[in-house]
C-alpha cells in the first residue's frame, strides 16, 4: 500500500542520501543552506530515483529548471 506518509519518508531518505554523497550544497550554484535544498529528477520522472538521475539543488535553481524557459515575462 502506498500512503502519502510513505512518500514523505522515502523522499526524506533520498534527500539525506544525496546530501551524504554529493555534499550539502546546491550542485549548480553552491548555495549551502541544506535545510531548503531539493531533489530534482533530471529526466522529469519522479519515479526514476536512480542516483545518476538526481540532483540536489536550491529552490532558485529548481524554479529556473522548471519554469524559467516558459515564463510569460520573457515575451514582454
Amino acid at each position: 500500500m502506498n500512503r502519502p506518509r510513505d512518500k514523505v519518508v522515502s523522499q526524506r531518505a533520498l534527500k539525506l542520501r544525496l546530501l551524504r554523497i554529493r555534499g550539502e550544497k546546491c550542485e549548480r550554484c553552491n548555495y549551502d543552506k541544506r535545510e531548503i535544498l531539493q531533489v530534482h529528477h533530471k529526466d522529469g520522472n519522479r519515479q526514476n530515483n536512480e542516483i545518476n538521475n538526481l540532483e540536489i539543488i536550491c529552490p532558485n535553481c529548481h524554479y529556473e529548471e522548471h519554469y524559467l524557459e516558459e515564463n510569460w515575462l520573457k515575451k514582454v
